[in-house]
């Protein structure tokens, strides 16, 4: 009896003090957990095997994505890895909004003090499936659903005039004058004698869904605030839309970011509408989140798979070439979404993806030595300017290579990324009183001084640095 005794007491105990992690969110856009300034390595995949699990967590991942359940947040927990929630629909009080404010109020209240949720997510890309969605039918679907109706016409005239008449609509689609486009099209489906068959998608009407969305979403989060307090929303889009559409609805999050996938580029697939389609546009859509989102931090979400793994419809040879990145094209993207101010970056795609795989451990590679860092990567925005210039070179280069310093030790780390699609031999000037100081490259090992208030430092095409001072 007198070891019962001691352990029910501290079972009570335990309990007892078990409380909710403190989340905060510094004045640079930092997270802050349990007063640690912590960088968001974040995974959508919850592994299913605790063996997979231990070994993404071991690799560095702090935050992994959790059904809403009590139970797969206690998994977590004894993972000892933080966990976020996807609220779903409920968030939305557009429609149903008794409903979902019961649905909402049931979710927060179950989860909202657990010690492993740190983060609630809302729907993902819920503003670009206002408009993808009936995009999908009314753009692509519905024009060859109606031709293969009209080639059942049996009279040749009337068949001709029809498709006659589908391709002056697309004409109005074509201009966006979505309305005339849509209402033409409803009009072949009525001189056919059938019903349109998804009347309740409609490009005329996005905005319209949008703007009502936009509205409950907003509703939704200040209900969930109220709620949880201590618990940030964060909120995902898709590389689409216009900066104010998103402005819009990022008035419902705490944090906000995209997903971009741009590995290959290749014409099967359309991972953003940007005119960079190169693998730098993770650097275009980080800056193009902060605009829609000033002052609130930005978590990008990046490549986990290869676009082969996740388009079985393709051919056998497309889906070779829709391959994976590799090691240095991951590194260079995570870093890349650093060095342009995300605070977090997340990867998604890797249930997709065999545990044995070489893009896999790979890509755990550059998430170890993103945890190696933490400290370099949490660590505030050091205060010098720096000044990048290069040789002349045979390219245009448009976009010189970008510095971000870190305030960590007595010495700044530099945090620095080409971003072009060539090597370039360039030299950083603005290190004020730090002459003679030199600089070691953390995955390479290669050294550099400045010498004359200069460091110089080459780079290859599409590649980081992390450039640690060596103290004596």
């Amino acid at each position: 009896m007198k070891s019962v005794l001691p352990l029910f007491m501290l079972c009570i105990l335990t309990s007892f003090f078990i409380q909710a992690a403190e989340v905060s969110i510094d004045d640079d856009g930092m997270f802050v957990i349990n007063g640690e300034r912590s960088f968001v390595l974040g995974l959508y995949e919850n592994p299913k095997e605790d063996e997979q699990l231990a070994r993404m967590v071991e690799a560095g991942f702090n935050l992994v994505q959790a059904q809403p359940k009590a139970e797969e947040l206690d998994r977590l927990d004894r993972h000892g890895v933080y966990g976020w929630v996807n609220t779903g629909s409920c968030i939305d009080l557009s429609v149903n909004r008794e409903q979902r404010e019961k649905e909402l109020t049931a979710l927060v209240g179950t989860l909202k003090d657990h010690p492993r949720l740190l983060v609630w997510e809302v729907p993902d890309e819920a503003l670009w499936n206002c408009w993808h969605q009936p995009q999908q039918w009314r753009w692509h679907q519905e024009p060859e659903a109606l031709r293969q109706k009209i080639k059942e016409v049996a009279d040749d005239d009337k068949r001709a005039q029809l498709f006659a008449e589908v391709n002056a609509a697309l004409a109005y689609r074509d201009i966006a004058d979505y309305e005339t486009w849509e209402k033409r099209m409803d009009m072949l489906w009525e001189a056919l004698g059938l019903e349109q068959p998804h009347p309740e998608l409609s490009m005329a009407r996005a905005q319209e869904r949008a703007e009502l969305m936009c509205r409950g979403m907003i509703d939704g989060y200040h209900l969930t605030r109220k709620m949880a307090p201590g618990i940030p929303v964060w909120m995902n889009h898709a590389p689409r839309n216009q900066i104010s559409q998103l402005a819009a609805f990022n008035e419902g999050a705490d944090i906000v970011g995209c997903d971009i996938y741009p590995v290959p580029r290749h014409p099967a697939i359309s991972h953003s509408d940007l005119d960079n389609a190169l693998i730098s546009s993770v650097a275009d859509y980080t800056v193009r989140m902060q605009a829609a989102a000033p002052w609130k931090p930005v978590w990008m979400v990046l490549q986990g798979f290869g676009w082969g793994d996740i388009q079985p419809n393709q051919s056998e040879q497309v889906r070779k070439e829709l391959r994976r990145p590799n090691f240095g094209e991951s590194r260079f993207m995570a870093y890349d979404a650093i060095v342009r101010g995300a605070k977090g970056i997340l990867y998604w795609g890797t249930a997709y993806v065999e545990k044995e795989s070489e893009f896999l451990t790979e890509l755990l590679r550059v998430i170890r030595e993103l945890h190696e860092l933490q400290p370099v990567l949490s660590a505030p925005r050091a205060a010098l300017d720096i000044t990048v210039s290069y040789r002349p070179t045979f390219g245009s280069v448009d976009r010189k290579p970008v510095v971000l310093p870190k305030a960590y030790g007595k010495i700044p780390w530099l945090i620095a990324v080409n971003e072009w699609s060539e090597g370039l031999a360039c030299t950083l000037s603005g290190f004020g009183d730090l002459e003679g100081v030199r600089y070691r490259d953390h995955h390479t090992g290669e050294t550099y001084q400045v010498t004359d208030g200069v460091l110089p430092v080459p780079f290859r095409r599409y590649s980081a640095r992390v450039l640690e001072p060596v103290v004596e």
